[in-house]
């Protein structure tokens, strides 16, 4: 089952113009795209979207492009995955990946104490906003192995998000489970839990 478009429009509706997404992101869904589906699935999304060349990683990029390639790639990589939700999810997880992986990425997770997951969660907002120039994200910690984080004003669907910050504790810790839970379109929060 495709992506819900209607559900696309709203988003793209809520973003403003100001509103940007690094290039490394777009391009860490590409390259997840690639990677499952091949050159063949890339080429008939590039098309659908009508890009001409590939981002620049940390030029920025309107926020309603990266939303178009978003849902344009979970519905070329549903068949790789069990569920729709899963297949936003390992976008989401992508983008983390490409993060870690950069030179920028690599240094902040030194800066701020890879070794330590709630250290390390407690600078989301900061990191997010070296990432993209929207929404403010807020970090409690809930006890031993327990934390929320709150995303306000952010567009992109519960699923992404659950998948970036699943690949976090996994890159931090090794292993742990996120939670979503959609307050509105564009404000959500997500307990994260790990051992």
């Amino acid at each position: 089952m495709p992506s819900d478009k209607n559900d696309l429009a709203q988003r793209i509706a809520i973003c403003k113009p100001e509103d940007t997404v690094r290039g490394f992101i777009f391009k860490s869904v590409y390259g997840l795209v690639e990677q499952r589906v091949g050159s063949t699935g890339m080429d008939r999304m590039v098309l659908q979207l009508r890009v001409n060349k590939m981002p620049v990683d940390f030029f920025s990029y309107p926020a309603a492009d990266f939303l178009r390639l978003l849902y344009a790639a979970v519905d070329v990589l549903e068949p790789q995955y069990p569920t729709l939700e899963d297949s936003f999810r390992a976008c989401g997880a992508s983008t983390v990946t490409g993060f870690f992986k950069s030179y920028v990425g690599n240094t902040l997770m030194k800066l701020i104490g890879g070794g330590d997951p709630k250290r390390a969660l407690s600078t989301v907002h900061t990191v997010y906003s070296t990432l993209v120039s929207y929404g403010v994200r807020e970090f409690r910690d809930l006890g031993e192995k327990r934390a929320l984080i709150t995303f306000r004003d952010d567009m992109q669907p519960v699923y992404f998000h659950e998948g970036a910050l699943t690949e976090v504790l996994l890159v931090l810790c090794g292993n742990g489970k996120v939670t979503g839970k959609a307050l509105a379109l564009n404000h959500a929060e997500y307990l994260l839990e790990w051992s």
